[in-house]
C-alpha cells in the first residue's frame, strides 16, 4: 500500500496525462478574444499573490505538467506557464501586465452580437414579411430617448411596433410586418420625430446602443424636464469607433505569434483547464460565471487586484481543515461548490 502523499501525487499525474488529450471551449478561461492570456487564472491565484505564492504555484503546476508526464502537450503548457512566471515575477513587467489585462478584460464584457435586436422578418419569415423588395436594406429604429409614448406608431403599424414596459417608449418589435405606406404613416404621424429610416446594416449598432449603452429615463421624468436625455446617434457613432480599436488591438496581438504558436497557446490553455477541473470544467465554470453575476454584479471583479480565487489550485493535493486554509481560501471541491466560496465564508463567520 503506498503512502496518503504518494497515491495523491500518482492521482494528479493521472489527471494530468488524461487532461492533455482534451481541447475545447475551456480555453476561454485563461484566453480572452483579443489572444491575451490571463496569467493569474494559469497558475491559479490572486491578483495581489505575493512573489512566494507566484514562484509556489509555478513550480507545483510546472511538476505536474512536465513533458516527462504529459510528453508534446506538457510542453505547450510549460512553455505558457514559463511565460506566466516571468511577466509575474518581475515587478514592472507585471505592472505594465496588470493595466493591459484591466482593458481587456473590460473589452471581454462587451457583449455585443452584431445582430439586430428587431426580429429581420425578411428573413426569420419571408412569407410574413410585407416589404416589397427581397433585398430591401432600410429598417426602421426608434429614438427612444426622443419618443413620449404617444402610440401613434403603434396605432398606424401595429404589428412592427410596441410600447416597452420599463421606460414606456416605443420600439420596433421586427422590421417588416407592416407594409412602407403604414410604416410611413407611422413616421408622419409622431409629434416629435423619433422613428427614423436607418441602413439596415446601422440598426444593430443603433439598437445594442439605445437599450444597453445610453442612460435611460422614463418618459414622465422626460416630460418634468429631468434626466439627461442622450444623443443615441453620436453614442453609436463613439462606439463603432470603440470597437474599431478594439479589433485592430486584437489583429495587432494575433500577429505576434505564428499560427501554429497562437493554436499551442490556446491548446495549452484548453489543457491547463481541464487540468484543474478534470471532467467538471466545461460545467463549472458555466455555474460560477451564472451565480458569480447574481450575487455580486457590480463589476468590480473585472479590476486587477481585486480578482480573488475559491480555492489555491497548487494547494489542492495538501491536508488541510474542511473550513479553511489560509486567509480566505476553502477547499471546496468544484463538484459541491454549489454558492460562491464568498458566501460560504459568509456563512462560516455567523
Amino acid at each position: 500500500m503506498l503512502p496518503a502523499a504518494q497515491r495523491q501525487k500518482q492521482r494528479r499525474r493521472c489527471d494530468c496525462a488524461a487532461a492533455a488529450t482534451a481541447s475545447g471551449p475551456a480555453a476561454a478561461k485563461y484566453m480572452l478574444s483579443n489572444g491575451m492570456v490571463d496569467y493569474y487564472e494559469v497558475l491559479g491565484v490572486d491578483d495581489d499573490a505575493t512573489n512566494d505564492e507566484i514562484k509556489k504555484a509555478y513550480r507545483a503546476l510546472a511538476k505536474e505538467c512536465h513533458p516527462d508526464y504529459l510528453g508534446d502537450k506538457g510542453h505547450n503548457i510549460c512553455i505558457l506557464l514559463n511565460e506566466a512566471y516571468e511577466v509575474l515575477s518581475i515587478a514592472d513587467a507585471r505592472q505594465a501586465y496588470n493595466a493591459q489585462l484591466e482593458t481587456a478584460l473590460a473589452d471581454e464584457e462587451d457583449d455585443y452580437t452584431g445582430e439586430p435586436l428587431s426580429k429581420w422578418m425578411p428573413a426569420v419569415n419571408p412569407s410574413m414579411a410585407k416589404s416589397e423588395h427581397p433585398d430591401e436594406d432600410r429598417a426602421v429604429f426608434v429614438d427612444e430617448n426622443t419618443c413620449i409614448g404617444c402610440k401613434q406608431c403603434v396605432w398606424h403599424a401595429p404589428a412592427c411596433f410596441r410600447i416597452e414596459s420599463d421606460y414606456g417608449r416605443s420600439r420596433v418589435f421586427a422590421q417588416w410586418l407592416n407594409t412602407e405606406d403604414e410604416l410611413q404613416t407611422a413616421i408622419d404621424s409622431c409629434p416629435v420625430n423619433c422613428i427614423h429610416w436607418v441602413k439596415k446594416q446601422d440598426l444593430p449598432a443603433l439598437e445594442y446602443v439605445m437599450q444597453n449603452r445610453v442612460e435611460r429615463v422614463n418618459v414622465g421624468v422626460m416630460m418634468s424636464g429631468q434626466g439627461l436625455v442622450a444623443d443615441v446617434f453620436s453614442a453609436t457613432a463613439s462606439f463603432m469607433k470603440e470597437r474599431r480599436r478594439k479589433e485592430e488591438a486584437q489583429l495587432r496581438a494575433k500577429r505576434a505569434y505564428s499560427p501554429a504558436q497562437e493554436d499551442a497557446r490556446r491548446k495549452a490553455t484548453s489543457e491547463l483547464m481541464q487540468q484543474h477541473m478534470g471532467f467538471f470544467a466545461q460545467f463549472f465554470q458555466q455555474a460560477v460565471n451564472t451565480v458569480s453575476n447574481a450575487v455580486d454584479g457590480d463589476g468590480s471583479d473585472l479590476k486587477v487586484g481585486n480578482r480573488k480565487r475559491a480555492q489555491k489550485w497548487f494547494e489542492r493535493g495538501e491536508p488541510a481543515p474542511v473550513a479553511a486554509i489560509g486567509g480566505d481560501y476553502y477547499m471546496v471541491p468544484p463538484e459541491r461548490a454549489l454558492v460562491p466560496a464568498t458566501v460560504y465564508a459568509a456563512r462560516l463567520d455567523d
